[in-house]
Formats: structure tokens, sequence, C-alpha cells
């Protein structure tokens, strides 16, 4: 360990040049391709799954995701009304004809009298897809919203509700993470009382961060992992990757002050704190590989995810973080 963190050391501009050569070769790709996520779950051999896909061979137009679009009159008035009939008819004609849509059922059929409240102000028609919520596309389900929503009047008001419309209409949570950034540097400074070193943890744990997420990003093209992947890799590298570079860090602060030379410090805390992160880091991706055990993709897309992302944080702390020492550290 002393061997490489002396290699970095010196050849810190080299370091810290092959670290963005390596950022861009993951950007360039993943900015083209992007990234192609997917929430299909499934466990085979069980008895909901027998009974999906028998249900998808015998009525596939029954098989697929069932949602509501309910009108409701604001004022006085009925859903039975002419005008109001013909419109939300015309409404419901359009729905029908969208990409991934099956069937709709309307409150006006010889089934809908149930569908339509004893006041005749409010009533509600099924839309059913032609597959399970996780495995429509996102655009389709927006398509349906927009035709319904478009029905709206003054009068008239259009709501829809179901698995499929409720995971569009969440649409892609905001990140949380710079919240998260903020708050460890502000930690970092009041331990430390140096805005480098509390800019080194920082920076470390971002570019690994980096690396670990393009690389999960690309990786959804050869294997199937769900939307919430990278922002579990994100929360464990963004945590471990400050934590590991904050070992080092705070062991090379140390030696600066019983009185070694920058490089000296820098070795001394690779070749100890930095022992202890390659090994807590290689045990974290063995525990979360271990999800690849039970066999369930969705938890198992998250292991391979989040060992990434702490993969990456690990490489960055013997790598990248003794370079940064070699510019920075006699400033910590």
């Amino acid at each position: 360990m002393s061997a490489l963190a002396r290699w970095c050391f010196r050849h810190r501009l080299l370091v810290i040049g092959i670290w963005a050569a390596v950022l861009v070769a993951l950007a360039v790709p993943y900015a083209t391709l992007g990234a192609r996520y997917s929430d299909a779950f499934s466990l085979p051999g069980t008895e909901s799954s027998k009974a999906q896909a028998r249900l998808q061979a015998s009525e596939p137009r029954q098989a697929g995701d069932s949602d509501q679009i309910v009108v409701h009159m604001r004022r006085d008035g009925s859903i039975r009304d002419t005008a109001v009939r013909q419109k939300v008819t015309s409404m419901l004609d359009r729905v029908a004809a969208l990409p991934s849509v099956a069937s709709v059922t309307s409150m006006y059929g010889p089934e809908g009298a149930p569908r339509i409240s004893k006041d005749g102000r409010t009533a509600y028609a099924t839309v059913t897809f032609d597959a399970q919520a996780d495995r429509i596309p996102v655009a389709d389900v927006t398509r349906v919203i927009d035709t319904a929503q478009a029905a709206r009047e003054a009068d008239l008001q259009v709501e829809l509700g179901g698995q499929a419309i409720s995971s569009a209409a969440e649409g892609e949570a905001q990140s949380t993470e710079a919240i998260g950034l903020v708050a460890a540097g502000i930690i970092l400074f009041v331990a430390f009382g140096s805005l480098l070193g509390m800019l080194l943890p920082l920076l470390v744990a971002i570019a690994a961060l980096g690396a670990g997420l393009l690389a999960v990003g690309l990786t959804s093209h050869v294997m199937t992992l769900g939307s919430d992947a990278p922002t579990v890799a994100a929360l464990i590298g963004l945590g471990v990757g400050i934590d590991y570079a904050l070992f080092i860090v705070t062991r090379h602060r140390t030696g600066l002050r019983s009185g070694l030379a920058p490089e000296q410090a820098a070795v001394r805390a690779l070749d100890t704190s930095g022992r202890a992160v390659v090994f807590a880091g290689l045990t974290v991706v063995t525990a979360l590989l271990g999800l690849l055990v039970l066999r369930i993709g969705p938890l198992s897309a998250m292991g391979i995810s989040a060992a990434t992302a702490v993969l990456a944080t690990v490489v960055a702390a013997v790598t990248l973080l003794p370079a940064l020492l070699g510019l920075f550290g006699a400033g910590c």
C-alpha cells in the first residue's frame, strides 16, 4: 500500500488526469445512450406469477393493469346529460385508441349503471392496459393522462387513479444528494476547522460517486436494473466515500502535526488507514453481492449497483486521495 501511495503522491497530476479521463470515458457513452432502467418485477414459480401467465395466455386484454378515469360534475347537472355524455364518450374513445391501452370500459355501457353515483354527478370508467404497470412505457401512460384531462371544463372535473397512473404521475423524485453533501461539508468544516480538510473527502466522494453512477447507468443496458438502483447506489456510495476519505485525511493530518513531511504523512496514512479502507470496502461489496443469493431481480440489481459505487469509492480513496494530498495535503 505504501508503494501505491508514494507513486500516486509523486505522480499526482497524472493520477488526477487518469481519473478525469475515466469520468469522460464513462460520461460520453452515457450521454449518448442514457440509462435503460426497468421496474419490471417478477417472481418465477410463485402462484401469482403462474396465475398471471395463464391470464395473459387466455385473456390478454384482461391481464394488464386496470386504472380508473373519474369524472365529476362540479355544479348542478348529471353525467347522463347529453352534452356531458358526448364529451366524456369522445374522450374515452380517444383513450381507447392510444398505445398500450387494451380496452376501456365506459360508464355508459351495458354494465355502466354501478359506475355512476346515485345523484348522477360522479362516475368512473376503467382503462385496461396491455401489460402490468411496471412494464408499461411511462410515455404511453402520460398520453392517457393528458388525453383524459383534456376533457376538463369549468363544470367537469376529470381525475385518474391506479397503479400505472400513480407511477407515471410521480415522475422522477428530486435528488437529495446535494443536501447530503452540504450537510457533510458543514460537519467536516466544524470537525477540521479547515477548508481543504473539508473539501478533500467531498472531492473524492463526488468523483467516485460520479464514476459509479455512470457505470451503473451503462450497466442497465446489459442487465435489468430498477429505477431505484442508482438512488440506493448514490446513498451508500456517498456515505462510504466520505467516510473512507475521512479516515485517511484524519491520519494524514495527525502525521503532519507530529512533524512528518507531507509525502511521509500521506504514505503512512495510506499504509494504515488505507488498508482498513480496502478491507472494509471489500467487506461491504461482498455483503451487497450476497443479495444475489436471494435470486430476486430488484434486490440483486440494487446489490450490484451499490457494490459498484462502493468499489469506486475504495479505488478513489487509495489512488485519487493520495494525489490530492500531494497537491493540497500541506494545507490540511
